[in-house]
């Protein structure tokens, strides 16, 4: 097996990041090494005590998960060579096992994910599977262990995953490259794992679950008006996707349910309607992801409209 190195992006998260730390440190397959890029200059330098080599970079420009990840990368690739890569997001905790089925089931591919589950043990989150079969069985799915039964142990070939946890194979670079720094966020991950797909060269497996455990967001304004500015970006990430992306499969189908559910969570206003229509128009139709300075102009723009209210 390939030495592996986990890559991490963090922002303002250190309690979740020594979570996920301290979970690595128990894993059944030692790594070789980590790179935490901190987007907010805030990990602490004992963060880096570990069994494991541990190297914090802080970028205070914070330029977003793609660009976070992909520097990661090359950083990692710089510090410890032609290793695999174990992205991850700082809100997850790996069981001691996780990175050994992973490895096991991910010959011949570029890239291989778990499943994700909530902290009841819930599923939490799935790829999209290239079968259209296994699509419909996956949804039925409670738990991990349903998963596990209704679609089998086979790593199951995937359309496209998040980044929460996604083992990448040290071949794959040459074939796929990094993470696009343009998303901002929200999305960057879907785009780099429809890359990793092409050809059939990413798969999933039923036998490992990774829990995602993101904090408790904060209540009032300042949470809201957050999730309303990363909900528009995502918007004009898919829709950017699903009619510029070459490999991505049937995404478009999925984005008249996100519409609905930015407007049914934020309201049929004014002020949304055009902003979902914005986000529309830069993505699918100009063609921009929302790190371009149209995305960022709106969210410039719905930063002041908050300030005057």
């Amino acid at each position: 097996m390939k030495p592996v190195v986990a890559v991490v992006v963090t922002w303002k998260r250190e309690r979740e990041l020594e979570r996920l730390l301290d979970s690595l440190e128990k894993s059944t397959v030692p790594l070789a090494g980590c790179i935490v890029m901190d987007h907010a200059g805030t990990v602490p330098g004992s963060a880096a005590r570990r069994e494991f080599p541990v190297r914090i970079f802080p970028d205070l420009s914070n330029p977003g998960p793609g660009a976070g990840w992909a520097n990661g990368t090359r950083r990692a690739r710089d510090i410890f060579g032609e290793t695999d890569i174990l992205f991850l997001d700082d809100d997850v905790v790996l069981p001691p096992t996780a990175l050994e089925v992973l490895q096991r089931e991910k010959l011949g591919v570029r890239a291989i994910c778990p499943l994700l589950e909530d902290a009841q043990g819930r599923l939490w989150g799935f790829p999209e599977p290239s079968e259209i079969r296994l699509r419909r069985l996956i949804r039925e799915a409670t738990t991990p262990a349903d998963a596990l039964r209704l679609l089998g142990p086979a790593p199951h070939k995937f359309c496209w995953a998040t980044g929460a946890c996604l083992l990448v194979d040290s071949d794959a670079f040459a074939v796929a490259g990094l993470h696009r720094p343009d998303f901002w966020m929200l999305g960057e991950d879907l785009e780099y794992s429809m890359r990793l797909a092409s050809g059939g060269g990413g798969v999933f497996t039923c036998l490992a679950a990774v829990a995602h455990l993101p904090p408790e967001p904060p209540d009032g304004g300042s949470a809201r008006r957050s999730d309303y500015r990363k909900f528009c970006a995502l918007l004009q990430n898919l829709s950017y996707l699903s009619f510029h992306s070459r490999h991505s499969a049937h995404m478009w189908r999925y984005l008249p349910g996100n519409f609905r559910r930015f407007f049914r969570t934020h309201g049929h206003g004014v002020s949304s309607i055009a902003d979902a229509s914005f986000c529309f128009w830069q993505g699918a139709v100009r063609g921009r992801p929302s790190g371009h300075p149209a995305g960022e102009r709106l969210r410039g723009r719905i930063a002041a409209r908050e300030l005057r209210r």
